[in-house]
């Protein structure tokens, strides 16, 4: 399809990506100040876009970030199935919201004010499907990922992620597992993780650095509402081995499955 013809949202607007230019003083592309929020649409429908507005308002407090007074729950809901309506992607959908800080400034900004962008790309599948065959996970040790309060924040600033990709495709995994500053594992490249043996099902805890995940939520209540009891403890890489199950969650995929460590 021609690029005059590929939409996005900008604030309030709808414009081709021809027409959109971001400055060479933008704080997204010289400091990565800003995160992103990945929604998951079926139809014109965004799967827990209550979740993920409620995620956005923290993340935005987290960083001392203004939402513009236009910005709600019903806004989003109606721009993202505005842009879905006009890119005519009417089956399954990757929505990627990008919120940075506007204005100039260095390290000391002149502006707390953002800007918003909102993109959709065509996913060719309708609701979640589990995979159909069991992904290859190996272990990024490398670098380790500090815990902080900006921990849970998917922060546009990506370089750890990146290096961990890759490393993964370096060395010919699907994914790769990330290790906090302790040494624990804490989550994958896009993903939280989580662990079974018999009828407990064990995540990390959200201080121990990992993303705060929307389907990890999720999965969390259902599981409990299955008759598993989740706990949130540390894992190490050695405590996989001794596991029955391992699979991988996030707000596009849902659940994938993990054959091989």
């Amino acid at each position: 399809m021609d690029n005059k013809y590929q939409l996005i949202s900008f604030n309030k607007e709808y414009i081709s990506t021809d027409n959109f230019r971001l400055e060479l003083s933008n704080r997204a592309f010289r400091y990565g100040d800003g995160f992103f929020e990945t929604m998951h649409a079926n139809g014109l429908d965004i799967q827990f876009v209550e979740e993920h507005y409620k995620r956005i308002i923290k993340a935005t407090k987290i960083l001392k970030l203004n939402l513009p007074d236009f910005f709600s729950l019903e806004f989003l809901k109606n721009q993202i199935s505005g842009l879905l309506t006009r890119r005519k992607l009417f089956q399954a959908a990757r929505i990627k919201l990008t919120i940075y800080r506007t204005g100039e400034g260095y390290y000391i900004p002149n502006s707390n004010s953002s800007d918003i962008l909102i993109e959709a790309f065509y996913l060719g599948k309708g609701p979640y499907e589990l995979n159909s065959e069991g992904i290859i996970i190996g272990i990024y040790d490398e670098m380790h990922k500090p815990k902080s309060i900006y921990s849970s924040i998917k922060s546009i600033n990506a370089q750890f992620y990146i290096m961990a990709g890759i490393f993964a495709k370096e060395n010919r995994f699907d994914d790769v597992f990330l290790l906090n500053e302790e040494g624990f594992i804490i989550e994958a490249t896009s993903s939280n993780i989580f662990v079974v043996k018999g009828k407990t099902i064990i995540t990390p805890n959200l201080t121990m650095g990992c993303v705060e995940g929307i389907m990890r939520d999720q999965i969390i209540s259902i599981a409990q509402q299955l008759g598993y009891k989740v706990l949130y403890n540390n894992i190490t890489p050695e405590d996989l081995l001794n596991m029955d199950e391992l699979f991988l969650t996030n707000a596009i995929v849902g659940v994938k499955y993990v054959s091989g460590y």
